[in-house]
């Protein structure tokens, strides 16, 4: 009998030292850092798509590329457009002293679009950022947008971030974009490399109103390069975006302000 009890004692004890902790509110905070880098830089890709995306892809390239220019001296007056080949544009948005501003964000630096149909029937849009900065963003790299039969877009992309926080980070997704009642759907995934390590997070049915680069619906699981997996919760209230992240334990509620600042508010 007391060696069945010291045998039942030393499972449960293993099986304790395996539990992995949960993870702490100080990682759950910067996991909502994370985000928010992720969604300024998100907003600037996704202004882009807005420019450079807003056709019919059934259109020849030549149309295709008119319609955007003429799009672009309309909505962005104060940038200059050239047009280096015959189905590409380059545009210039400004010095980062003078940034020409589009959906909420002041551009500054250089995007270039080309349209191609690689297999001869579906239209790709490659995009590069030569860079392109948006506010304290600066983005180099590029992104591949291609359509689907419904009308919803592909955006993969593989990017160097300078961020707001004075980081350097790199970023691969893929997502797949589309409309609900006005507002960005986006789902998919985005991996990122930090100092810390590498970060991954899947995006569930996120909505993002225009102007705006946090998300007020939906869910993203990030695996943290801690070992950790935090899910995160994004709602709005009258004071700004929300976020409920949980680690394991117990949720934890923080708030985004407009400025990208995070306020941990406590226990959720």
């Amino acid at each position: 009998m007391r060696r069945s009890v010291v045998f039942a004692l030393s499972a449960a004890a293993a099986l304790l030292a395996c539990t992995p902790e949960p993870a702490s509110t100080v990682e759950m905070r910067q996991t909502v850092v994370e985000v928010v880098d992720q969604g300024r830089a998100m907003a600037i890709e996704n202004a882009m798509v807005a420019l450079v995306g807003s056709i019919d892809p059934a259109d020849s390239l030549a149309h295709i590329t008119d319609q955007v220019a003429a799009g672009l001296a309309t909505q962005t007056p104060c940038a200059v457009v050239s047009r280096p080949g015959a189905v590409a544009l380059r545009v210039w948005f400004g010095s980062k002293a003078e940034p020409c501003p589009y959906a909420g964000i002041g551009l500054s630096g250089t995007m270039r679009v080309v349209y191609t149909r690689p297999d001869g029937d579906g239209l790709l849009a490659s995009i590069y950022y030569e860079p392109l900065r948006g506010e304290a963003t600066l983005l180099d790299g590029f992104s591949q947008l291609t359509w689907a039969p419904d009308g919803s877009q592909r955006l993969v992309t593989e990017i160097r971030v300078d961020t707001a926080t004075e980081r350097q980070v790199e970023i691969q997704s893929d997502r797949l974009l589309s409309h609900v009642d006005g507002a960005l759907k986006v789902e998919g995934w985005r991996r990122w490399q930090t100092l810390m390590g590498r970060w991954e997070a899947e995006l569930a049915a996120l909505l993002v109103d225009a102007d705006e680069f946090m998300p007020y619906s939906g869910l993203a699981e990030v695996e943290t390069p801690f070992n950790h997996s935090i899910v995160l919760d994004f709602t709005h209230e009258a004071g700004g975006a929300q976020v409920r992240a949980n680690g394991g334990r117990r949720d934890r509620l923080f708030e985004v302000t407009a400025e990208g600042d995070v306020i941990d508010v406590g226990d959720g």
